[in-house]
């Protein structure tokens, strides 16, 4: 049960960063047609959902290492993992944002 508390967080904490990543990703592709938008919105769709999932469960087996390997309680090794994992989606979330930034431009 606590698994799937921890890959829940983790996958809706990193959505949320994304969420409000592509409200900003739409400002800065404020100047291009819809056209010419749509591939870079698509890829950042993709990339928030795919590394949410991949954050997950990474969070899911590091709190699962942690309570094995270092005796920590399901409780404390739940939060450090949902922190630490979705720190990391924050940041990769960000890379996918100026990936698509870049994708677009590409394209034009």
């Amino acid at each position: 049960m606590m698994k799937v508390v921890i890959f829940l967080v983790t996958a809706l904490g990193n959505i949320c960063i994304g969420i409000i990543l592509f409200f900003f990703l739409i400002l800065s592709l404020n100047g291009y047609s819809g056209k010419q938008a749509v591939p870079g919105l698509i890829l950042f769709k993709v990339w928030v959902l795919l590394f949410s999932i991949v954050a997950a469960v990474c969070a899911v087996l590091s709190a699962n290492f942690l309570t094995t390997k270092k005796s920590m309680n399901w409780i404390a090794a739940a939060l450090v993992s949902i922190l630490i994992f979705v720190v990391i989606g924050a940041i990769l979330n960000f890379v996918g944002m100026v990936t698509a930034i870049v994708l677009t431009e590409g394209l034009r």
